[in-house]
């Protein structure tokens, strides 16, 4: 009997080993993606990150930061019917937040209540462009 009780706490405890990771963390607020320029900056080249955005609810916002926190903006969009699409945004990125030709970002829907990650269907698509510099 007591050989049985032993194994039983020996799974126990590797059960809670196994599990304990995977339970205390919490999903993030934010989805992140990289991005890669799709040739070197020149002078004339100006960033920007394009973001085309799905259905969103009403009052939310998506915001856009670097990795490291640098906001980049906040999408907004204004007088949507229920369940059209949003539309295509452009935001301009500071040439010092780019290195070695990436760009690491950071997605949030805001809410009432707090923040979450995007889903698929509400951000479509996101690339990094050089325009010319006005």
């Amino acid at each position: 009997m007591n050989g049985r009780r032993a194994a039983l706490r020996a799974c126990a405890m590797l059960l809670c080993a196994v599990l304990r990771p995977a339970s205390s963390l919490a999903a993030e607020p934010f989805r992140a993606i990289d991005l890669v320029l799709p040739r070197p900056l020149d002078a004339s080249d100006a960033p920007v990150v394009e973001i085309s955005l799905g259905a969103l609810g009403r009052g939310q916002e998506v915001t856009v930061t670097t990795a490291s926190g640098m906001p980049l903006g906040t999408i907004s969009p204004f007088g949507l019917r229920t369940g059209a699409e949003a539309g295509t945004y452009a935001l301009p990125v500071p040439k010092e937040a780019i290195k070695s030709g990436r760009l690491s970002i950071r997605l949030s829907i805001s809410q009432p209540g707090g923040s979450r990650a995007p889903t698929p269907q509400e951000v479509r698509g996101v690339t990094l462009k050089l325009v010319p510099r006005p």
